[in-house]
């Protein structure tokens, strides 16, 4: 930008279903925060803090609000996802922003690649975990993505029980050996017959067994106990 361009740029605004969507340029963190609470987004205070890394990178903001689209309406049921998507010369998931979360925080990260991919870093949450690693043929709007050929697919999930930790962005890195892994899944299922579990018919059989042995060992007790008579 040169001399005299404004502070924060408005690059479009649109609205996406229940969604008031902004996207923004900004060279003054203060600006951007000030832009973002007069056009009715709702923003923490330390806002300008965490937003310096980006500004001095020169990245764009994507702003989103809910906005319903019949004013006072309460929204009810579920959201469409929003898709969102920037070229880069590194494979990066934003991630700074959520240390400003007062509650712990998940993230389940899904990369598609042409190989097996890592977090460089935890960036100050749990160990990063792999659920699972593998070839696979997008379908649907994926497909797009990979030009309908076949990909290598990351799934990550990661816990970060204190977001105030978080020091960064994920930055990802291709693995060392493409090694496929797949979770096994266990799921329990309880066995019936004729409607009736079998546990139950199994431990009342087993009842059965144990009240009739001992009405039998009544009986021999009754047929032989008791005193003898002897015949003078």
């Amino acid at each position: 930008p040169g001399a005299g361009a404004p502070a924060v740029g408005v690059v479009g605004r649109e609205r996406l279903g229940d969604f008031d969507v902004a996207r923004l340029t900004a060279t003054d963190p203060d600006a951007l925060r000030d832009w973002l609470r007069s056009n009715g987004f709702e923003l923490p205070d330390r806002l300008s803090t965490e937003l310096r890394p980006y500004v001095d990178q020169k990245w764009e903001y994507v702003a989103v609000r809910l906005a319903p689209r019949e004013p006072g309406t309460p929204l009810r049921g579920t959201l469409d996802p929003l898709r969102i998507r920037f070229d880069s010369d590194r494979l990066v998931y934003p991630m700074r922003l959520s240390r400003m979360a007062r509650t712990a925080q998940s993230l389940g990260l899904y990369v598609l690649a042409d190989h097996r991919m890592e977090p460089s870093s935890p960036i100050g949450g749990d160990a990063p975990e792999v659920t699972f690693a593998g070839t696979v043929t997008p379908h649907g709007p994926l497909a797009g993505l990979t030009d309908g050929k076949p990909a290598f697919l990351t799934a990550i999930d990661q816990r970060f029980p204190e977001p105030g930790r978080i020091d960064g962005d994920h930055e990802l890195r291709r693995t060392a050996a493409d090694t496929p892994y797949r979770r096994a899944v266990y799921r329990d299922e309880l066995l019936t017959a004729g409607g009736i579990p079998v546990w139950l018919l199994t431990a009342g059989g087993a009842l059965a067994a144990v009240t009739a042995a001992g009405l039998a060992a009544g009986l021999r007790i009754h047929r032989t106990g008791g005193p003898r008579r002897v015949g003078a």
